[in-house]
């Protein structure tokens, strides 16, 4: 090999490398990127619905536009957050092992807490406060309480907070993917009763006066909705937290809320 050649091939190599590097380079970056980071450099938030549990996450029967409670705070945070929501639909039973698989950024579904989910994932403060409910047809006299669960069939999505508290008392479960179904499987008689979010029934009862149902039993007012993010996502959770505070002192969660319930449910009452 020639002089020339020789140095024509070192530069070559050299000229690989310093590319490896470039490109290595590049990827260390944006792999070291924190959660709100990756997120504004996107310019949105991915975030994971149902999109058929009114009135949090639903269709517009006018417009067949996504809408709802969850829907429009989580687009007023992403507003404070400076960046677009972007909503993609799934059944809920599917929701949080979208997040687990990075497909969402995060999931907008009146998702509750649990000890078990605290370990896996992190949870911004509540927007929303509900009550429990045990929603049975109007016949039907035989639960009274949630100890009166023991036995009977609940018709509840598999993922949720319900379920477990239908567990919990000793309800046999018959599966669902969301609380429409949940009351044709109850009025149907193929179950005794399903255990929901009280804010859901009503609106339920709202859209289906005349529906065959009833709240049986009502618990106690508690925090009810929650976005869950993937552990480490600290700057994240807190960035949320911060828009969250700014939407309850300046009024704007009120205001989503009187549109949908009538009603301030992001506090406790």
């Amino acid at each position: 090999m020639s002089l020339s050649s020789l140095f024509r091939s070192s530069v070559a190599v050299v000229a690989s490398a310093a590319a490896l590097v470039a490109i290595a380079g590049c990827s260390s970056t944006n792999s070291s990127q924190s959660a709100l980071e990756e997120i504004k450099s996107k310019g949105e938030i991915v975030v994971g619905t149902e999109g058929t549990y009114a009135p949090f996450t639903y269709h517009d029967s006018s417009t067949n536009e996504l809408t709802g409670y969850d829907v429009d705070v989580m687009k007023a945070i992403a507003k404070e957050l400076g960046v677009t929501a972007k909503f993609e639909e799934a059944n809920f039973d599917s929701l949080l092992a979208g997040l687990d698989t990075k497909k969402y950024d995060t999931v907008a579904n009146e998702i509750g807490t649990s000890d078990e989910r605290k370990q896996k994932y992190d949870f911004s403060d509540p927007y929303s406060y509900s009550y429990g409910v045990i929603v049975t047809t109007k016949d039907n006299n035989s639960i009274t309480s949630f100890e009166d669960l023991t036995g009977k069939k609940a018709a509840e999505t598999m993922t949720s907070n319900w379920n477990a508290t239908a567990q919990k008392y000793g309800a046999e479960i018959v599966q669902v993917n969301d609380f429409s179904q949940a009351v044709d499987t109850i009025t149907s008689g193929r179950a005794d009763a399903t255990v929901n979010d009280g804010l859901a029934f009503l609106d339920y009862m709202k859209q289906k006066p005349d529906a065959d149902i009833k709240a049986a039993v009502k618990s106690e007012s508690v925090a009810s909705g929650y976005l869950p993010f993937r552990k480490g996502s600290d700057d994240l959770v807190k960035a949320v937290n911060d828009a969250i505070a700014k939407l309850q002192q300046d009024g704007t969660l009120a205001k989503i809320s009187e549109t949908y319930f009538g009603e301030d449910v992001s506090k406790a009452q």
